[in-house]
């Protein structure tokens, strides 16, 4: 089903991937989860709830996580070439309310995501990795 959809390291093991799939694929992958654990859910109505890997996708998307790359931080600055690329969507960074010094507690701990979707896979990639190397906090 995620043939289609693109993540880097960053990406957490949480509901995110289903708003990942959803913009792709269309389709609530919460209430597919629900119908899943539900141990009376027929064939019928899995095939139902579920679109068909790749022939159902629109696109493909992919997220970045931003990691302040300093101790101290003081905005959140998104980089022109991200805002403006247009397979940027949206993002949930969060902007420091004061001066911070940062905290990493594990390699990947970010301050929120940056959601990019478009039609072209090596685009998204090329674009997750590029994001890498960029500054979102200075």
């Amino acid at each position: 089903m995620v043939k289609k959809l693109v993540n880097t390291f960053c990406l957490p093991s949480s509901f995110k991937a289903f708003d990942l799939l959803a913009g792709v694929y269309g389709f609530n992958a919460y209430q597919s989860s629900m119908v899943v654990f539900d141990l009376n859910t027929t064939k019928r109505e899995l095939t139902h709830v579920f679109p068909k890997e790749v022939v159902d996708a629109n696109g493909f998307a992919g997220c970045f996580g931003a990691c302040p790359p300093c101790q101290v931080v003081g905005r959140l600055e998104i980089p022109e070439e991200t805002e403006n690329h247009p397979y940027f969507e949206s993002h949930e960074l969060t902007t420091p309310v004061e001066e911070t010094a940062t905290k990493r507690t594990a390699l990947g701990t970010h301050w929120g995501m940056a959601y990019f979707k478009g039609e072209d896979t090596h685009t998204i990639r090329d674009l997750l990795e590029r994001s890498e190397g960029l500054d979102f906090y200075v």
